[in-house]
């Protein structure tokens, strides 16, 4: 049984064709001050690393979002 199916609605939060392809910095990272300043935030926002936001309410938050996007 064949069903035609409109269009995919687009997920918000974990849609790979929105990531940006590619090194973003004009430099290499330890020279380039945005990557520095970019650096910098992210792990004052999550201590040591990524992995430090498993766990927390804020990643429970982020895949709820993505689960409810799912069809």
């Amino acid at each position: 049984m064949n069903k035609k199916r409109g269009p995919k609605t687009k997920q918000k939060h974990n849609n790979h064709k929105d990531w940006i392809k590619g090194w973003k910095y004009k430099k290499d990272a330890p020279y380039d001050k945005e990557w520095q300043e970019d650096r910098r935030k992210l792990f004052a926002k999550s201590g040591n690393g990524w992995w430090r936001y498993v766990g927390t309410p804020e990643y429970r938050e982020h895949i709820q979002r993505i689960r409810n996007e799912m069809p």
